[in-house]
């Protein structure tokens, strides 16, 4: 008897839609009886474990599903980049998408898809092909326009990226994320006028407060900007309530969660030489908007060291290693896998993992902020690896986490001044911690110092890597290099310290801020 397998497909998919997990897996495992390399059916089993927090059976379907990939039709290669992203197999990711023909006669809407992919991968300039072949099938939208001015913006081309979004505002004139964009590229020209069409939309506005929010932030900076900083606190403190309301979080749950990571990692091994050509990563660590970004920078005009932005790839591997997804970071039950998980094998896996971007490269950054919470698990992982841990004047630091609007559910404690100061202690002590457990592994660099003597940090921290410092090294505004943060407008220019005590510009609206802080 000849079994329909899109049939049986349908069914389950349908199951799993309706939370009959175990039917769902009963109709794809019957599947893959008759077709063994059945893409859909593998992709599903992925999904089914993913639901479950099964890491390693959700990466082992999802890469089964690679198996007759260049045969798929495009809609389903998406679907499986997508879920490659989301289980950390970013390089797989890339290869999948990098095959696409872009000669082929594919939907618009697909190519689409690929270009946010590729976003993600933060592989910008194939982003714009595919963005190109999108318009070139005219399907040019406000969404491409927008995804066109971040590309531009993060390659450093502002006068590209200021005329994307305004293209996605003429397309539709109330999308929120490109006058947002647009004000955050900090051009001063033209504030005015952009502060009344802000206005005119928050006056017809009924939008909900997760989407409200990006007008606020928009206004708030576009009238900072003017100099209006009373009315700029007004629009600011709308944004960050609204988006308060909008998220979750547990100031309290994130105190227990410090504390249990400080329990979980009492003590580290030592580290050891390594040889010159080995696999050696570079950690840039501490809290968002801290320079961290201005810090990579520098490093990149070192021939020695290759940029590789903010990876996730050593939280991915860890939720491998320990067979157990969870979103962020760690949470209760991450941690209590941590002394069952094999190190080593996350060293492996991560140095493997990351390889691809950086290829022939022993020296390399991975500049994602929130990975001051693994430095236990790094030192144990890597102890070969270089930790630089970038901290800034607490006020500043709260301020500046608070005056930016991150994506999604990212730092949730951001919005909220109490949670803020909350955050910086718990995140003060851990960092407390891992120099306490692990004296001269962590190379600390003060914000301040860095912005006013360049040169002779950019020397310290060279002089820490164990890699010859250049004269000049610190001049960042001739970089070339793609920059996909929140810092991607501001590190374009020279050095400098107009941000230095930058919360005083608040001060009488920051005191309960300042003052839950402890910093006088």
């Amino acid at each position: 008897m000849t079994i329909d397998l899109t049939a049986l497909q349908k069914q389950a998919e349908r199951a799993l839609h309706q939370g009959d997990a175990g039917t769902a897996v009963r109709l794809a495992r019957q599947i893959l009886a008759s077709a063994p390399q059945h893409a859909p059916a593998h992709l599903l089993l992925s999904n089914v474990a993913m639901t479950g927090r099964q890491m390693r059976l959700a990466t082992r379907d999802a890469l089964r599903a690679l198996d007759d990939i260049a045969q798929q039709p495009a809609p389903l290669m998406a679907a499986i980049a997508l879920r490659l992203i989301s289980i950390g197999e970013y390089g797989r990711a890339f290869d999948v998408i990098r095959g696409v023909d872009l000669d082929a006669p594919l939907p618009p809407s697909v190519l689409f898809d690929f270009s946010q992919q590729l976003t993600l991968l933060e592989q910008h300039e194939l982003a714009l092909r595919f963005l190109d072949a999108v318009e070139q099938r005219g399907g040019e939208t406000f969404s491409t326009a927008y995804f066109r001015g971040n590309a531009m913006k993060f390659m450093g081309r502002m006068d590209e990226a200021d005329a994307a979004f305004e293209r996605s505002i003429a397309l539709k004139p109330d999308y929120i994320h490109s006058h947002w964009a647009l004000a955050f590229l900090g051009r001063k020209d033209g504030a005015a006028q952009r502060v009344d069409r802000i206005r005119s939309l928050l006056g017809a506005s009924t939008l909900p407060d997760r989407d409200r929010c990006y007008l606020d932030y928009a206004l708030y900076r576009e009238l900072e900007m003017l100099g209006d900083d009373a009315a700029a606190w007004q629009a600011l403190e709308h944004g960050f309530r609204a988006k308060r309301r909008s998220l979750q979080h547990d100031a309290a749950a994130e105190t227990a969660l410090f504390d249990q990571i400080i329990a979980t990692f009492p003590s580290v091994p030592p580290a050891f030489a390594t040889t010159p050509d080995a696999a050696t990563p570079i950690f840039i660590v501490g809290m968002p908007r801290t320079g961290t970004t201005l810090l990579e920078r520098i490093l990149g005009n070192s021939p020695g060291i290759a940029l590789c932005g903010e990876l996730n790839d050593l939280r991915m591997q860890y939720k491998w290693v320990s067979d157990y997804y969870c979103p962020g970071f760690f949470d209760r039950n991450a941690l209590a896998r941590a002394p069952q998980v094999d190190y080593a094998l996350l060293g492996r896996r991560y140095l493997d993992h990351v390889k691809w971007r950086a290829p022939g490269s022993s020296r390399f950054t991975d500049k994602n902020p929130g990975n001051f919470q693994m430095v236990g698990a790094i030192l144990k992982a890597l102890p070969q690896a270089k930790i630089i841990h970038l901290s800034r004047n607490p006020a500043d630091a709260c301020f500046s986490n608070l005056k930016e609007l991150f994506a999604a559910n990212a730092y949730s404690y951001s919005y909220d001044l109490a949670e803020l100061a909350t955050h910086h202690h718990n995140y003060a002590r851990l960092m407390a911690h891992w120099h306490a457990i692990a004296p001269g592994r962590v190379l600390d660099v003060r914000y301040e110092d860095l912005v006013s003597e360049p040169e002779p940090q950019t020397e310290r921290v060279m002089r820490y890597l164990g890699l010859p410092y250049t004269p000049g090294q610190s001049r960042v505004e001739d970089s070339t290099q793609i920059v996909s943060t929140a810092s991607s407008a501001q590190v374009r220019e020279p050095i400098h310290r107009r941000n230095i005590g930058g919360w005083q510009r608040y001060a009488t609206q920051l005191q309960p801020l300042v003052d839950a802080l402890g910093v006088g």
